[in-house]
């Protein structure tokens, strides 16, 4: 719950795949709740690009993508 005493923070995700990711690939999740879904954000090197803005209640809270193991995420 949040009270007056909690801070947010705010993060980028971005996903860098080699394919095309559909929707249901590019879902970035935390506690079991879906935050975002990350938009095409270019290409870069023929890797299709994508990132997404969350916020957080925690700093150290796990943050998920549903990204394929192939393809590379980073918060």
């Amino acid at each position: 719950m949040f009270t007056t005493d909690n801070t947010t923070t705010s993060k980028t995700v971005k996903i860098s795949a080699p394919f095309r990711l559909p929707a249901t690939q590019r879902k970035v999740m935390a506690n079991g709740q879906l935050l975002n879904i990350a938009a095409p954000s270019g290409r870069q090197q023929g890797d299709y690009l994508y990132s997404a803005t969350i916020t957080l209640l925690r700093e150290d809270t796990a943050v998920y993508t549903t990204a394929p193991c192939w393809a590379s995420a980073d918060a």
